[in-house]
């Protein structure tokens, strides 16, 4: 691959290509990740609805704390049902706090 995965990140965020940050979702670098997941957010994109959902239940819990974030920011109203059920079940408070930002969010949705 040409460049690091960060610049990918940031020119994928500076074109509005919602797919090629879809892909970076899953990169084994972490901080990748997040910047990939907040770059969905960004773009308020929904072909990243799905992605981030299944994320909800991500082991990490900065992953999960960021795409509760993400999905907020998205707007999508299907994504209310999705980090409520992963709320209830939450055992971080860091994530459980942005599922509820998030959810604050949503409620006009």
């Amino acid at each position: 691959m040409f460049g690091n995965k960060h610049s990918k990140v940031t020119h994928a965020i500076e074109k509005g290509k919602a797919s090629a940050l879809v892909d970076l979702v899953h990169d084994k670098d972490e901080s990748v990740r997040l910047e990939a997941i907040d770059g969905l957010g960004k773009l308020k994109s929904n072909d990243g609805v799905n992605p981030l959902t299944h994320l909800l239940h991500d082991p990490s819990a900065e992953v999960r704390k960021h795409s509760a974030l993400a999905l907020g920011e998205i707007g999508d109203p299907h994504s209310k049902a999705h980090i409520s059920f992963a709320a209830e079940h939450e055992s971080d408070a860091g994530v459980k706090e942005a599922m509820h930002a998030a959810l604050t969010k949503l409620k006009d949705y």
